[in-house]
C-alpha cells in the first residue's frame, strides 16, 4: 500500500540524487530506504529511478510523479497546519446570532477587534428574535449569542458584557426631538413601536416595566419595529420607542434623547453553550470579555 512516508523518501532520494544522502537527510539507514523505494515502485508499476555508481536520475515516470509528490506533500502540511490553527482558534468560522441593538455599535465593535487580531477566522452573523436564541444554540445553529436582556435557559451559560442607560427614539418632526432630556410623565400620551411579546418576553417586559414607573401602561403601535427591516419605520412614525443608549445616532431621520428621571438600563448578555466551544468561539469570547468593561459594573 502506497504511504506517505514512501512519498517524502522518494523526494528526498529525487532531490539529493544519492541514496546515502537521502537517507542522511531522512536519518536513517540506507538499506531500508533502497527498499523503500522499491516498494514504491512495484506500487506504482514503473521504475522511477535510474541508478548508476555516479547517483541516481529520474526517469520519466519519476519526473511525474516528483512533481505529483510534491503537491500532495505540499497539500498534506498545509492542511496540518490549517488543522493545528482551527485547534488553536486561528482559523474557522464562528456563528453569532445578535439581537436588533447589537448591530449598530455592540456588534461591529467587537467584528471589528475579532477581525484585527484574528484575521483568519470567519464571522457569519444572524439577526435573531431572543426567544429563538436558546434553540438555535443548542442545536448548534450558531455558536455564540449577544443578546439584549436575553431569555433565560439553563443549558446555558450568560456573560455581561454592558449596561447601558435607557434613551428614547425621537423621529426628528416630532415635538419632543429637541429635548435635552425627557421625564417618563411626559411619554404617557405617546404611541410606542415595539413587537409581540412571544418574539422577546423579557426585552418587552423590562420595556414595559421602565413604562410602569412613569405610571402608565404605554399605547402600543401596530407598526413594528427592533428588527432590521423596520429601521425607517420610526422616523416616518408619529411614535417613539425605548433602547439602549448605543443605538442613538445609528438610524437616520430619529434621534436618542435620555430619560432624565430614570435609573433603568438594559443589559447585553453573551450567550454560549456549557461545553462543545470551538477554540475560534472561545477566542471570540475572550476579547468580547474584554471590549465593553467600562460599561459592566464592578463585582
Amino acid at each position: 500500500m502506497l504511504e506517505l512516508r514512501h512519498l517524502r523518501y522518494f523526494v528526498a532520494v529525487a532531490e539529493e540524487r544519492n541514496f546515502s544522502r537521502a537517507a542522511e537527510r531522512l536519518h536513517m539507514a540506507q538499506s531500508p530506504l533502497s527498499a523503500a523505494i522499491r516498494q514504491l515502485e512495484q506500487e506504482v508499476g514503473a521504475e522511477l529511478l535510474n541508478r548508476s555508481s555516479r547517483g541516481v536520475t529520474l526517469t520519466p515516470a519519476g519526473d511525474v510523479l516528483l512533481d505529483r509528490a510534491l503537491r500532495i506533500l505540499e497539500s498534506v502540511e498545509g492542511a496540518v497546519a490549517a488543522a493545528r490553527r482551527a485547534d488553536s482558534g486561528e482559523l474557522g468560522l464562528v456563528r453569532i446570532g445578535f439581537s436588533w441593538s447589537a448591530r449598530f455599535a455592540t456588534l461591529p465593535t467587537l467584528a471589528r477587534r475579532f477581525a484585527e487580531n484574528h484575521p483568519d477566522v470567519t464571522l457569519v452573523t444572524q439577526e435573531m428574535w431572543n426567544a429563538d436564541m436558546p434553540a438555535a444554540l443548542r442545536s448548534a445553529r450558531i455558536d455564540l449569542a449577544v443578546s439584549l436582556c436575553p431569555e433565560r435557559d439553563g443549558d446555558l451559560d450568560y456573560e455581561l458584557l454592558r449596561q447601558e442607560a435607557v434613551v428614547v427614539l425621537i423621529p426628528e418632526r416630532h415635538r419632543l426631538a429637541d429635548a435635552r432630556g425627557i421625564g417618563l410623565d411626559e411619554l404617557a400620551d405617546e404611541q410606542f413601536v415595539m413587537f409581540p411579546r412571544q418574539l422577546a418576553p423579557r426585552l418587552y417586559d423590562a420595556m414595559l416595566a421602565i413604562c410602569h414607573q412613569g405610571g402608565f401602561e404605554p399605547r402600543v403601535s401596530r407598526r413594528a419595529f427592533h428588527s432590521a427591516g423596520d429601521t425607517g419605520t420610526l422616523a416616518s412614525a408619529d411614535a417613539v420607542a425605548l433602547a439602549p443608549e448605543s443605538v442613538g445616532g445609528h438610524i437616520p431621520g430619529v434621534r436618542a434623547v435620555p430619560l432624565i428621571d430614570s435609573d433603568a438600563q438594559l443589559e447585553t448578555f453573551l450567550i454560549r453553550p456549557q461545553d462543545n466551544l470551538s477554540a475560534a468561539a472561545e477566542r471570540f469570547r475572550d476579547l468580547a470579555r474584554e471590549a465593553f468593561g467600562a460599561d459592566v459594573p464592578a463585582g
